[in-house]
């Protein structure tokens, strides 16, 4: 007997109100072990690519450590101010763009205060696409021209394939989160400090570090979907642009 559908209408409120929460996790509610397994158990069920299952997660409650972590945060949103959000035009000056600038820069200043953070990982490291690709060609040096072999380029399917379990799983534990009253949002703030992060929390070096998410119960719930572009303004049937 086929399982009954899903309640589409509750299943959509949330996809689009799954949100990324910076300024409204509750810093003082404890957050329970049990919760935070039950989310990574829905997490590990997304798709993986070939089923490499080669996600690790590293959750850090330990105070010390997270104030560590923090510091490594706050260097890199320097460098963010300094560099790539100074060169960013006129971007800056639009009221989403401000606001998205206000809100990480709030997270900045509290996440040492959030009750626990994951950084999900990926064993190995990214796959370098130009160095496959160059190794490719010479493999084909020797074959005629006409093999359709000196088209293929597979570099970047094995970059796709290295984070094409990770993000899906992530993304499938933060929805997980927010069913359970939880918040969420991916920050890289981190990853240029990689090396002392893996020092700080015994990561090995061959162990890729992929993004921090902050987790905490959230301070109330009337999350609400985001102002978007709709998508048949961004969608294209058959050919780019028709």
């Amino acid at each position: 007997m086929s399982a009954p559908p899903f309640d589409v209408a509750e299943t959509d409120r949330l996809l689009t109100t799954t949100r990324s929460v910076r300024r409204r996790l509750d810093l003082e509610r404890p957050v329970p072990r049990q919760v935070v397994e039950e989310c990574l158990e829905v997490a590990v069920q997304a798709p993986t690519a070939n089923n490499h299952q080669n996600w690790r997660w590293l959750v850090v409650t330990e105070p010390a450590a997270k104030e560590r972590l923090a510091e490594m945060v706050r260097s890199s949103w320097q460098f963010h101010l300094n560099d790539i959000w100074t060169r960013a035009g006129r971007r800056r000056h639009h009221r989403q763009a401000r606001r998205n600038h206000d809100s990480a820069q709030a997270l900045t200043e509290t996440i040492a205060r959030v009750p626990l953070l994951v950084i999900p990982c990926v064993l190995g490291r990214p796959p370098d696409a130009a160095a496959i690709n160059a190794a490719w060609r010479e493999r084909m040096a020797d074959k005629v021209s006409e093999d359709p072999g000196h088209q293929v380029r597979h570099g970047e399917t094995r970059a796709s394939i290295f984070y094409g379990s990770i993000f899906p799983a992530i993304w499938s534990f933060q929805l997980a989160l927010r069913s359970r009253g939880l918040g969420s949002t991916m920050t890289c703030l981190h990853v240029p400090h990689e090396r002392a992060v893996g020092r700080l929390l015994g990561i090995p070096s061959g162990v890729t570090q992929v993004c921090m998410i902050p987790v905490a119960y959230t301070v109330g719930t009337d999350f609400r979907p985001a102002d978007r572009h709709g998508a048949k303004e961004r969608t294209y049937w058959e050919r780019w642009g028709t």
